[in-house]
């Protein structure tokens, strides 16, 4: 006998033990029932509910949510692809933010710390980075090109 076929006999027996049931519990209680009736409806439940469990994916339901973060290309992991797109997004603004400032001034206050123990925006912080690196840190927003960022950041780096 294959499985569904057992299945339904199952389900078959299952369903004439509770419409049994059910004719006995109703006619002890004085409700008065008419088994054919009852039987039918008992019947056409576990008919019912034997196709939406026939037409259930047995293996469970899969979720595959959505990465919160695009994948990274490969060989860059999400830190300088962060700093990638912070560049190229100071590149194509229409007006220049001060995002880009803001993470060279941590960058240099970072280094200044670390290698000589002043924050960037104390006088010595400032007599090591130089006053043109004071100005772009410091100074207006403006954009910087390629080449200026690139001598801003081996300033910070000889430091």
């Amino acid at each position: 006998m294959s499985a569904p076929a057992a299945r339904w006999i199952r389900r078959l027996v299952a369903a004439a033990v509770v419409a049994g049931v059910a004719v006995v519990v109703t006619g002890a209680l004085d409700y008065d029932p008419e088994p054919v009736r009852l039987v039918l409806l008992v019947l056409l439940l576990v008919a019912g509910t034997g196709l939406l469990l026939d037409g259930l994916p047995r293996t469970g339901v899969t979720w595959y949510p959505t990465p919160l973060h695009p994948p990274v290309n490969a060989g860059r992991d999400e830190v300088t692809q962060a700093h990638v797109r912070l560049l190229e997004d100071h590149q194509r603004a229409r007006h220049p933010d001060a995002l880009l400032r803001e993470r060279l001034t941590a960058l240099a206050d970072q280094v200044l710390t670390v290698r000589h123990g002043v924050p960037s925006h104390s006088e010595r912080g400032r007599a090591l980075l130089g006053a043109d690196v004071v100005a772009v840190l410091h100074g207006p927003v403006a954009r910087l090109g390629p080449r200026r960022i690139d001598q801003v950041l081996r300033r910070i780096e000889e430091l």
